[in-house]
């Protein structure tokens, strides 16, 4: 609302709707004290704030006769809020007659002059304030205070019109009326609320002190991040030649005893090669034969025979190293263990090159855990610190173990992802350790920090990125 509501006819001395105002007075005028009655009933059997608030404004000038009629709740020292205006039914909070209104009951309040019933004139608002008066109120304006939760001042009923005195009699219906209005009022929680709120902000207050004490709490730090059951010290099979595998002989997890054939190379050119090489010796050895037959009446053939002995030597030289690749073709195992490797068909039919890693032979009894950590999740990490192993095929049933050693430098991982390589051992308990190539989670334990940096540790890492502070 923007101004005032319109001035209603102010009730003459004999009008009945006059009330108190009337000749007979208030003691002697049984109809008065029926409708005064009628009215604390009225308010007393309000179910709601917004219900007993219009009774208040509006139905008050039953009793006693107003042009307007405005109730207000103090929310603190100097802070008031209109919650009714009579004829109006909703009242505009920024309205300039609202914040006038607010602005006398803030100088008023400040100046101790809203404890007890009173009339305000304008000669009690500052000079700015007063300057309006004339626009907005009356000469004189009737103030009777409602007491709040605790009995303090929780707001008050202003009272205006036109004629400049308010009766004797008329004082006292006002003082009863105020005192039934507070009470009902108090009993709906409308004029708690003041003492409400400030309870509230204390809880507030709590609350957030309870949770700057909680978030300092220190607590492990932790990350998770992707581990698999890995051979520890594991025997490296390498291609012994180059050439094309043509099977492999075992599959992967394959126990293996020492000396068992892994994979067989093609042979078709290295029993070629091998198959030259014997024909070129034994065209060597000829020759050697003939020279020294001639040598031993042409001493001059002698030097021709010496020359035939080297390329003899030399021809078997090449023969026992074709000889050596042949043999080399069939590739066995170096110790007892199993055989660890991906797929036996990525393999096949796959040139490679010597010392090219094929397969692994590890000890099914010693394993350990290989964890790619992401920078992203990285923690300060050392050695000897707990480690928590998840396996997919049994997530319910963590295995223990110690943190061994972690990379000083990140590497990318097959999936992709910058990670460091971390390596953690088997607890005593996991005996025997579960089968290697296991995949599942490792949880990784740190030292102590506060909460709040284990909660938000990764998103003020992204800030400090994005910021760059």
């Amino acid at each position: 609302m923007s101004e005032p509501a319109p001035k209603t006819p102010r009730a003459s001395a004999a009008d009945p709707a006059a009330g108190a105002g009337g000749g007979a007075g208030p003691a002697a005028d049984s109809r008065t004290w029926s409708l005064l009655l009628g009215l604390e009933r009225e308010a007393r059997q309000a179910e709601t704030a917004a219900a007993l608030a219009y009774t208040i404004v509006n139905q008050t000038r039953r009793l006693i006769a107003y042009r307007q009629a405005i109730l207000v709740r103090r929310r603190g020292p100097g802070r008031f809020a209109v919650e009714a205006i009579s004829n109006v039914a909703a009242v505009d909070r920024n309205a300039p007659y609202v914040a006038w209104v607010r602005g006398v009951l803030k100088a008023l309040d400040r100046a101790g002059a809203l404890d007890a019933p009173r009339t305000i004139a304008p000669s009690d608002a500052p000079d700015r304030l007063a300057a309006d008066w004339r626009e907005w109120w009356p000469a004189q304006v009737a103030w009777r205070p409602l007491s709040g939760a605790g009995g303090g001042l929780g707001g008050g009923l202003i009272l205006l019109r036109d004629a400049p005195v308010w009766s004797e009699a008329e004082g006292v219906l006002l003082e009863q009326l105020a005192d039934a209005y507070g009470h009902a009022w108090r009993a709906l929680g409308g004029l708690g609320r003041a003492r409400g709120g400030t309870r509230r902000r204390l809880v507030v207050l709590g609350v957030a002190a309870a949770l700057t004490a909680l978030l300092a709490l220190p607590v492990r730090q932790s990350a998770i991040a992707p581990a698999q059951v890995a051979p520890e010290d594991p025997m490296v099979v390498a291609a012994p030649i180059d050439g094309v595998i043509r099977e492999v002989l075992v599959a992967p997890n394959e126990a293996v005893a020492a000396g068992a054939p892994l994979f067989v190379f093609e042979t078709a050119e290295l029993e070629a090669n091998h198959e030259v090489a014997l024909r070129a010796l034994a065209v060597a050895e000829a020759d050697l034969s003939r020279a020294e037959s001639q040598a031993f009446g042409d001493p001059a053939s002698k030097a021709e025979a010496a020359l035939k002995q080297a390329e003899v030597a030399l021809k078997r030289a090449e023969e026992t190293y074709a000889r050596s690749l042949l043999e080399r073709a069939t590739v066995t195992a170096p110790t007892a263990g199993v055989a660890v490797f991906a797929d036996a068909n990525a393999f096949r039919g796959r040139p490679v090159r010597v010392g090219e890693r094929v397969l692994e032979i590890a000890d099914p009894a010693r394993a350990r855990i290989a964890i790619e950590l992401p920078v992203a999740d990285a923690i300060a990490l050392t050695a000897g610190s707990d480690v928590r192993l998840f396996l997919d095929v049994a997530p319910l049933d963590p295995l223990d173990a110690r943190l061994e050693r972690a990379s000083y430098e990140a590497e990318e991982t097959a999936g992709g992802v910058l990670a460091y390589r971390v390596s953690a051992a088997f607890a005593e308990t996991a005996d025997p350790p579960p089968r290697i190539g296991l995949r599942g989670s490792a949880k990784l334990y740190g030292e102590p920090a506060p909460l709040a940096l284990y909660l938000f540790r990764r998103p003020l890492s992204a800030a400090r990125q994005f910021f760059g502070f």
